[in-house]
């Protein structure tokens, strides 16, 4: 008998945390959500909601963190993330060379002097970084992979699918539909348990920002549809849409199955 996997959100957020009294209801913090396999936690970005989930952790299991992408709001909660000060943690942070810089020379610019007191090497847990990139197949522990495909956002990124025997979460924040993009992500996303989907725009919206790398709920209702994937998370909202908002959103949703993630909700497979 396996483990189940718990999904729990910690981040719903894009580009910049929202912190008003319009977001407490879904929440404020950018992007990260965690898969709790029992033996170990495998993570997908490093957003401001990495803080919440780290003051939750304690040092008896490796953490795997995936990072979609290099933009600040994916990043943030590196900076305050309590498990890397202690001795026992084992962490580990997956990202990609861009340009010729390695993925840790792009963490250790911004977690150090002069944009934050510390670095990567002053912090007391065991950190491992390791190098990604598109179309690669990842190996963890008890035979679980993690796959990676190009997602098209600006200045590069990686969507995710986290596998095992039995169950399997795709992870596809920040990237732009195009016709050509399509199929591949459609394939990507095939009969997949949890689809984890970037609805940063509605439709009317998205169709004014080409170009900025995002998608929509209603896109993803299509995706899902066509790959053929039990359940779909909508997340990664625009950091203007107050709860007013997007519970009309969810209205207009429910036929479709649509479930529009908050801050500390779990599913469990």
């Amino acid at each position: 008998m396996t483990l189940e996997w718990i999904i729990r959100m910690w981040g719903v957020r894009g580009s910049m945390p929202a912190v008003s009294g319009d977001f407490l209801e879904y929440g404020g913090n950018t992007a990260c959500v965690s898969v709790d396999c029992g033996t170990d936690l495998v993570v997908f970005d490093a957003g401001s909601g990495l803080s919440v989930l780290g003051r939750s952790l304690t040092p008896d299991r490796p953490v795997h963190i995936f990072i979609s992408h290099v933009h600040i709001d994916h990043l943030i909660g590196l900076f305050i993330f309590q498990p890397f000060y202690d001795p026992g943690a084992e962490i580990h942070l997956y990202g990609e060379a861009r340009n010729g810089v390695s993925f840790r020379q792009q963490l250790e610019t911004l977690v150090g002097p002069p944009y934050w007191p510390v670095g990567l090497h002053d912090f007391s847990a065991k950190i491992m970084i390791h190098e990604t990139g598109p179309d690669q197949t990842i190996p963890l522990p008890n035979g679980r992979t993690v796959r990676t495909m190009r997602g098209n956002h600006p200045n590069l990124g990686l969507l995710h699918r986290l596998d095992s025997a039995e169950r399997s979460v795709v992870y596809t924040l920040d990237c732009e539909l195009t016709p050509e993009l399509r199929p591949q992500l459609v394939e990507f996303c095939r009969n997949a348990d949890i689809l984890v989907w970037d609805a940063n725009f509605i439709n009317q919206d998205l169709a004014q920002h080409s170009g900025w790398g995002h998608s929509s709920w209603e896109q993803g209702v299509e995706i899902r549809r066509d790959a053929g994937v039990k359940q779909i998370l909508m997340t990664h909202y625009n950091q203007n849409y107050t709860d007013a908002f997007l519970r009309e959103q969810e209205r207009l949703a429910q036929e479709a199955g649509v479930c529009f993630a908050r801050e500390s909700m779990e599913v469990r497979l």
